[in-house]
Parts: C-alpha cells; structure tokens; sequence
C-alpha cells in the first residue's frame, strides 16, 4: 500500500513539472513570434523627402548655387572670383545668414547640356538644398546663329530659339520637381561684338531675350536680369581680353544688378 501511495506521489510531482515546462514553453514561444512594436504596421516609420534633405541644412545659412555656361562658371575674371565671390559678397550686404556657394558652371555649355546634367540628378541634392538658383545659359546656343550669312540666319534662329526654349521648359520642370519653392535668378544675354554687329543682329538678340524673359517669368519665383543694357555702352571697361567674357570689373557690376534685384527677395530666407 505505502508503494502504490509512493508512485502516485511521484506521478503527481511529474505532471505538475510537466505542465510548469509546457507553460514556460509555451510563453517562450509567445515572446520569440511577437512582433516588434518599433516595426508595427500600426505605427510605420516613413522618411519623407523633405526630412531626408533638408536635415543638414543649417537655418542659419543661404545657400546659392550657380548653373550654366563659362560666364556662370567665371571665365574671362582676372582675378578668377566672377559670380561665385561677387554675388555672396554683395548679399551679405542684405542677410546676416552666413552665403554658401555651390559653382557648377561649365566651359562652352549649352541649354541641352544643362538640361541633361540636371537629369543625371548628380545635383539633386545640392538643389533641393538651395535657396537661390543662379543660371546663365544660351549664349552658345545662339552663338552659332551669327556666324550665318543673313539667308540662312533667320531659319536656323527659328530653329535654335524653338529647341532652346524646349530645353528651358524642362530645365525649370527638373529644377521645380526637385526643389518648387528656391528662387531661381536667370540672366539675360549680352552682346560682346556690339560695335561689329548688325542690325539684323541685334534684332535676333533682343527677339531671344525677349522670349526667353517671358518664358521664366511664367514661374512666380524668378527673377530675369538683363545685362544687354548695361554692357552695350561699356564694352572697353567690362569685357575681357578674350573678348567674349566679363572682366573682374563686368562681373562685378553684373553682380551689383543681381543684388540689388534680389534684395527684397533675401530679407524673408
């Protein structure tokens, strides 16, 4: 009798120890499954563009960046500064903010040329970054045109202002899908050959002007500056020894315009 009471005893302690390891198991099991409360489809981590882009951007700073051709760029400066040391120089004198600049001017570029370096997206990120957007683009486009006798001139500036202005409607595309809110400050062109030029010329280069002043000021943040005016009358005193681009001097007189445009415009970054 004290066997049988013995083996029951011990038949008792096992399922007790039995069912303790099944519920420890069990909870085991519990803990291991559970989803993550960091990665929960009730609470997603998303990133949004602006938080991934504008995180490094200091309040504290304006940003510039400088696009286009080889006056973009600064070629013909003696003193190789040209837009990049000049208009942050003159901005100071409307901001406290500290001016970076961002020079990704090239020698001989065309409107095509910026077109596909902005959708190589190399330059996204410093884009959407941006405060200003500086441009200088369609020199060399029409540069090719004045070297036309007169019959064949007339077509082939339809031909080159019609493709020039496709290429900017997509440039300003590129550069408002990535940033819709920089302002974008676009210069005019000039003529360097004003006192060999022809009237016929003249009338092509105003006509370009022209259209190109009415196409960006379609965008409500951007400013055209023209610079025909300003260095028609001062060739001798503005214009390089290559005689083809500002000297220290026209940038800098170039810059004064672009400031004093854009004054208003610096008093709200």
């Amino acid at each position: 009798m004290l066997k049988k009471s013995m083996w029951y005893s011990i038949l008792a302690i096992a399922c007790a120890g039995f069912i303790l390891l099944a519920s420890g198991f069990y909870k085991a099991i519990m803990v291991t499954t559970m989803d993550s409360p960091q990665s929960s489809s009730a609470d997603p981590i998303t990133q949004t563009p602006e938080d991934s882009t504008h995180s490094s951007k200091s309040p504290n700073t304006i940003q510039l960046l400088i696009l286009g051709d080889s006056v973009a760029k600064g070629t013909g400066d003696e003193k190789s500064k040209g837009f990049s040391s000049y208009l942050p120089e003159n901005f100071k004198n409307n901001t406290s903010k500290e001016i970076l600049v961002q020079n990704a001017g090239i020698d001989g570029l065309e409107s095509i040329g910026l077109l596909e370096q902005l959708q190589s997206q190399r330059l996204e990120k410093v884009i959407i970054n941006s405060d200003v957007i500086f441009i200088s683009i369609g020199g060399n486009d029409i540069r090719r045109i004045l070297s036309l006798n007169t019959l064949e001139k007339d077509d082939e500036f339809n031909v080159r202002l019609h493709s020039y202005q496709s290429n900017l409607k997509l440039i300003f595309k590129e550069l408002r899908r990535t940033n819709p809110n920089s302002i974008i400050v676009f210069l005019g062109l000039y003529n360097p050959y004003e006192r060999a030029t022809s009237l016929e010329d003249a009338r092509l280069l105003n006509t370009w002007n022209y259209n190109t002043q009415q196409l960006i000021e379609e965008d409500r943040n951007t400013l055209f500056i023209p610079t025909h005016d300003l260095l028609k009358y001062n060739l001798a005193r503005y214009i390089a020894q290559d005689g083809l681009h500002p000297n220290s001097a026209g940038y800098q007189a170039l810059s004064n315009r672009i400031s004093k445009s854009v004054e208003s415009f610096l008093t709200g970054l």
